[in-house]
This record gives C-alpha cells, structure tokens and sequence, in this order.
C-alpha cells in the first residue's frame, strides 16, 4: 500500500495572509517534505477561472514539484483531458517524465463544468469524443513511430514528437470518474484507474453529502475488475488509486476537525456551486451556521484523527483493496496555515511507516 498527498490546487485564500507566490512557495516546500518524510506521491489537480487562483498550469507546476524532488512520484490528479490539444499535452508530458527521472502519473478526467469548455474553445458535447483521440494521439506520440492519425476531432499526421519519456511507452495513464463508461474507458485503454471518494458524484448533486467511504470502495472495486475482465485485462494484484480527503492532529479527530473544518467547507461550497445545486442549498455550509448533526454528517466524510485513530480506516481500506491501493490522501486545503499542513504530513508519514 501506498499514501501520497493531494490535492495540491495552488488556490491562495485571504485567510492565509500571504500573496499568491508566497502560497506557491509554500506548496513546493511541502511538496519536499512529503518526500523527506518517506511519503510515496504527491498530486496536483487542475481547474481554470476561479479567483480563488486554482491552478489551471498543471504540467507547468508538476515540473516544478520535479524539480523539487528526487524521490516521490509526481501525479497530476487530474487534468481535464477535453480541454487539452493532445500534442501539447503529449509534450509537456513527455517533459515532466524526463525532468522527473521517469517519476511522472498522468491523470484524466473529462470536466464537467461548462465554463472551461467554452474558455478553452470546445464544448462539453464534444468532451467523450476528444477524450478518445486524445487517449489514442498521445501514446502515438510516446512510441517510436510517427504520428498517424486520422479522427473526427483531430488529424495529425508526419512527425514525432521529442523527447521520449523515460519510461517505456510513457508516463502511466490514470483515468478519473465515478460513472461505469469512465472506469470501462479505463479498463479498454489499458489505463490505471481513480476513484474519488472526496467527493460522492454519483448523489452530491442531489443531496450535498457522501456516502459511507467503505461501501463505495466496495462498489466502485467490483466494477473495476468487471471492466479489466471485459477488456482481458489482469483482476488481481491490480493498482487502485483513492483520492480521500481528511487531516491529522496529534490531539484527535475534534482537533483535526478544528484545524480542517473550515477549509474543508469552503471546498464543499465551491462543489456545490459547480455541481448546480441551489444557491440557498450551501449558503449555510460555514462552520459556525452548522448544526451539531451537519458536523457530525461532514466529519463522517473524512478521515480526521491522531495517526492511531486513522491507522485501522487505513488498514481496513488495505483489507477491501489489497497491497495496490495507492490512497491520495488530500490533506492539502487552501487556506490551512503551512504549520498546520506539515504537521498533518509528519503524522500521515507515521501511517505510512506502521502499514509497511
């Protein structure tokens, strides 16, 4: 089993009282402390156009966590593939592979949100469609043949693209998504796959919150191996990658939850707009307008504690997966002080070490 940190969005809140270039800086450093402590990952997610400063340059910044580093696997989780020219992406890619040593992930997803589409010059009709070509140019581009291809979103044809990535036939493809088509993509591309478990897309936009973690890596796991097994892929032994939000605190989950409560509600307010729920919906997620029963339903959606108090989530997280499970704990919120931040790092490290 693995634990690396996400997820790293570059946002810069006012409450952190520093400038944006600050914040930034701030990031890189934890990304070095993430490897220091023995970590295995960190990873950087992307999305455009909001003034919080989410990041939207996720190649760029991955190149910079590789320069950062020696060690730790630099994972872009995710960058929305539709909105992407697939040779670019394909080259920035292939960039970040040789800068690291051969250290580069490369998640997808395909976005859902409407402004990113039309801001970056496509639609969302048109979102599975490029997603598909883009999967197919981009491994054209990291093999040792010329580019040939001839499809409905893209035409490329007679070249190659340089440098090659140091591992062989590119950085790994890790595919995102909760719906069944996402994880068959998966499974028929020969791709890795991500679930996330922050967020429950399959109710958020109903009812605002997540379902038991368990239960959906349950679920989502069974579903995974149908695919591999549709596709003749291997069922066993197979690499898992969970995205699952939460902090430490040496004192426990009431002070970890202290620590993360409002950062964590700010990005629950930020999903609920994007996920189109009714204004009136999520103008009381703040902390201090919550009720005792909305806190207890928020904090079940994380995992908060001492490193003994999340040990057992962890090891029963291992039981339902296997050794594969590589869980991208995000412990990194915007607007939680660095102090806080690396505290949480140094503990979710004693985890690490007392799995094995």
């Amino acid at each position: 089993m693995k634990i690396g940190v996400g997820v790293f969005s570059g946002e810069c809140l006012a409450a952190e009282g520093k400038s944006h270039t600050e914040v930034l800086a701030d990031s890189i450093s934890q990304m070095r402390h993430v490897e220091d402590v023995g970590l295995d990952s960190i990873w950087i997610t992307e999305h455009h156009f909001l003034d919080s400063g989410y990041v939207g340059s996720v190649l760029p910044y991955a190149a910079a966590a590789a320069q950062a580093t020696t060690r730790i696997r630099i994972g872009v989780g995710v960058a929305l593939a539709p909105l992407y020219d697939p040779i670019r992406l394909a080259e920035d890619a292939a960039f970040v592979d040789v800068l690291s040593g051969g250290r580069h992930d490369l998640g997808l997803a395909l976005g859902y949100r409407d402004i990113e589409y039309s801001g970056l010059g496509t639609s969302r009709a048109a979102r599975v469609g490029r997603f598909e070509e883009l999967l197919t140019l981009v491994r054209q581009c990291w093999s040792d043949q010329p580019v040939e291809y001839h499809g409905t979103h893209f035409d490329r044809s007679g070249f190659g693209v340089f440098p090659k990535p140091v591992q062989a036939g590119g950085p790994p493809i890790l595919i995102g998504g909760h719906a069944p088509n996402a994880l068959d993509r998966a499974a028929r591309h020969g791709c890795g796959f991500i679930m996330d478990a922050g967020t429950d897309s399959s109710v958020f936009g109903s009812q605002g919150t997540n379902r038991d973690v368990y239960s959906r890596v349950e679920g989502t796991l069974a579903l995974w191996k149908q695919c591999l097994a549709r596709h003749d892929r291997p069922t066993e032994n197979i690499a898992f990658h969970l995205n699952l939000g939460g902090f430490l605190h040496p004192d426990g989950a009431d002070a970890a939850w202290a620590v993360q409560q409002d950062a964590y509600m700010f990005t629950r307010r930020v999903y609920g707009d994007w996920y189109g729920l009714p204004k009136e919906t999520y103008a009381r997620w703040f902390p201090h307008l919550m009720t005792p029963e909305e806190h207890a339903q928020r904090r079940s959606e994380v995992f908060l504690g001492s490193p003994d108090e999340l040990l057992p989530k962890f090891e029963r997280l291992r039981d339902i997966v296997g050794d594969g499970l590589h869980v991208m704990f995000r412990s990194k919120y915007p607007g939680i002080s660095d102090a806080d931040t690396r505290q949480s790092i140094d503990m979710l490290a004693q985890c690490r070490r007392r799995l094995g």
